[in-house]
């Protein structure tokens, strides 16, 4: 008796809704790719102190580790752009969790002569602003900038790090909210 071969059917395809592209749509979905909170800082060319210029941001990401490199992308029309443009020096500042009251007076709600009054401020090489408490500061020089619609992403060298000893817990940004703002369910 031969023995009888079974055919299985072939897998189905996956049911894949109709997806249409918002702009709410897009912010929604980004809002659930989950960030490294950042004080991103420059100097006004030729000032001291009152020249600082500084913003929370999750649009960091590195570009290549030799050369060191990494981009950040920021809104023309923030002040921190028009500060960065000029001088071309910036200082990246990744938070920690015990940074929350930082990245909140960063992200706005303080007039920008004011947001240095708190946390310990280092002067880099390039002149940027660089938190002692941060769990790593970059000390960059803008090499290049890209135009992308209602922002510039920048192209930095990095010229220096700084790194918190021991490290920590990092700050998150989520859904529209810092992690540590999110109630536990």
């Amino acid at each position: 008796m031969a023995a009888a071969s079974l055919k299985s059917a072939p897998p189905a395809e996956p049911f894949v809704p109709a997806i249409a592209q918002t702009p709410d749509l897009f912010r929604q979905g980004m809002r659930r790719l989950a960030g490294a909170c950042t004080i991103v800082t420059s100097i006004a060319p030729g000032q001291g102190r009152e020249g600082w210029a500084g913003m929370t941001a999750t649009a960091v990401a590195s570009v290549t580790a030799e050369p060191a490199q990494l981009l950040v992308c920021v809104n023309r029309s923030t002040w921190a752009h028009g500060i960065i443009s000029q001088s071309r020096v910036l200082g990246v500042n990744v938070l920690g969790a015990d940074g929350l009251a930082l990245a909140q007076r960063f992200a706005g709600g303080v007039p920008p002569e004011e947001k240095f009054s708190e946390g310990t401020w280092l002067t880099a090489t390039s002149g940027a602003p660089l938190l002692a408490s941060a769990l790593a500061s970059f000390d960059c020089l803008v090499c290049e900038s890209i135009a992308a619609s209602t922002h510039d992403i920048f192209i930095c060298e990095v010229l220096g790090v700084l790194l918190r000893e021991p490290g920590g817990d990092p700050l998150i940004y989520f859904d529209g909210a810092f992690l540590t703002d999110r109630p536990a369910n």
